[in-house]
């Protein structure tokens, strides 16, 4: 096997390495994130390091800067995004939690009020019995 030939074969192998790394980020999405933290910077690392070894050939030093260039594309796309996403929904169940408090907070003094001027139309229909048995 020549040379070019081991060359042509070692970029094949390279190619089909990125693109599982491709698929295996792909299949980490969930709704737009992924499943769980730091598998954004790995997978970006992975496909990094496979780009690394694609251009600049059978390099220690081209997949190690490939992939941490990955990492960091990986971590800056993916992760952060699925963090921010994850503090929005915090945010968002804090705000629902809050409305229900206050909506319980409503009804319960709509209810105390509602009890109250009950308690004194009884006391005022007593009062009026009794005003009406005494003449």
């Amino acid at each position: 096997m020549n040379s070019e030939s081991r060359s042509v074969g070692m970029k094949r192998a390279s190619l089909v390495l990125i693109g599982v790394a491709a698929f295996a980020l792909a299949g980490c999405a969930e709704n737009g994130g992924t499943s769980s933290a730091g598998i954004g910077t790995v997978g970006g690392a992975a496909a990094g390091a496979g780009a690394g070894r694609l251009l600049f050939g059978n390099s220690t030093t081209g997949m190690l800067v490939g992939g941490a260039v990955g990492g960091l594309a990986g971590n800056m796309t993916l992760d952060r995004q699925a963090e921010e996403r994850r503090r929005q929904q915090a945010v968002e169940d804090r705000s629902t939690a809050q409305q229900q408090q206050l909506d319980f907070e409503r009804q319960r003094a709509l209810q105390n009020e509602q009890t109250r001027v009950e308690i004194e139309e009884q006391r005022l229909f007593r009062e009026w019995q009794r005003e009406r048995q005494g003449t």
